[in-house]
């Protein structure tokens, strides 16, 4: 018997190498809808809502050069992600960036933090994991970002020493100023370098019960994202594959693309004491927190955890989120 889930979306008529066009699976939450927001309005004229997010940031650049400068001032605090109001709730400059740090995976797959102390400086490393097309648009987004949050939260006496990126030195270089001051280009790494003493300013908008409240729940994503290991992870990078291209997973898909029988890779995962709906149901798990923190609906979650409707995905969801609605 094939082990897979009776929910799933039926897949007959979507070929091995076509994504199925869903608005999530484009645009990847309110980075996406913001792009879609920004070009409607200066081309009301033209379709946005099947376009790549790569295509997106493209299109924008015809019409902003600088739009990885600028897209952020775009976003309303209904766009935010959670980290974004975790951060303004935190006590200090460097409770937010500690949390950026320790959460900055859940909110995106294509980002990573290192904070690092030099001497008196704090170096913020910004790692980009993306293709050529997007590496500029996404580190100057990011950046911006970071630097408006604090600059909000702090006040406009967050200013940065130094700031190095490893893209080359853009035609619009003079608009980096006002955000970076001094920055170089083609570096090794993307670094933002602030004063340490800021670090112990404080956010204006601190809330104890809501930083608890919040750090609570994004504790128990990173445990459920950090809990597949060996056989289990590699059967789990199988299904997360299936579910972006729109397949329904099952042992023996799972098992073909890792050139195992599927008896032999329900063994493995069994010595692991896991069986495949428990793996599958983790890989959700943790698709669903990054999806929530995108900003996606119940409905579009649904359809990228490879749900045929809400209701079912809602009943699923209740073996690994007990207790909850």
């Amino acid at each position: 018997m094939r082990e897979t889930d009776n929910s799933l979306l039926e897949a007959a008529n979507v070929s091995a190498d076509t994504s199925p066009p869903t608005a999530q699976r484009y645009h990847r939450g309110p980075l996406g809808r913001v792009l879609q927001r920004y070009l409607s309005q200066h081309r009301p004229q033209q379709e946005y809502s099947l376009v790549h997010l790569e295509q997106l940031w493209l299109q924008a650049a015809e019409l902003d050069p600088a739009i990885g400068l600028n897209l952020f001032a775009q976003f309303a605090p209904g766009d935010w992600h959670v980290l974004l109001h975790l951060a303004q709730f935190s006590a200090s400059v460097g409770e937010a960036l500690q949390n950026w740090q320790r959460y900055a995976r859940l909110a995106s797959d294509m980002e990573q933090v290192r904070l690092q102390h030099d001497g008196d400086r704090l170096i913020i490393e910004l790692q980009i994991d993306a293709p050529h097309t997007l590496m500029r648009f996404l580190t100057e987004h990011y950046s911006v970002m970071a630097i408006s949050m604090l600059r909000l939260g702090a006040g406009s006496a967050i200013q940065l020493l130094d700031a190095q990126f490893q893209h080359p030195r853009p035609s619009y270089h003079a608009q980096y100023t006002p955000w970076f001051g001094r920055a170089q280009f083609d570096a090794p790494h993307t670094c933002l370098c602030l004063d340490a003493r800021c670090l112990a300013l404080p956010m204006q908008q601190h809330h104890p019960v809501l930083v608890e409240l919040l750090c609570e729940s994004l504790d128990r994503r990173l445990a459920r994202l950090q809990q597949l290991n060996g056989w289990a992870a590699k059967v789990g990078q199988s299904i997360r594959a299936d579910l972006q291209h729109g397949r329904p997973p099952s042992l023996e898909t799972a098992a073909s693309a890792l050139h195992q029988s599927p008896r032999t890779l329900r063994r493995r995962l069994q010595e692991q004491g896991l069986g495949f709906r428990e793996v599958l149901d983790a890989v959700r798990a943790e698709l669903e927190q990054s999806l929530e923190l995108q900003g996606l609906n119940r409905s579009q979650i649904a359809t990228q955890l490879g749900y045929a409707d809400s209701a079912a995905y809602l009943h699923a969801r209740k073996r690994w989120q007990p207790g909850e609605a």
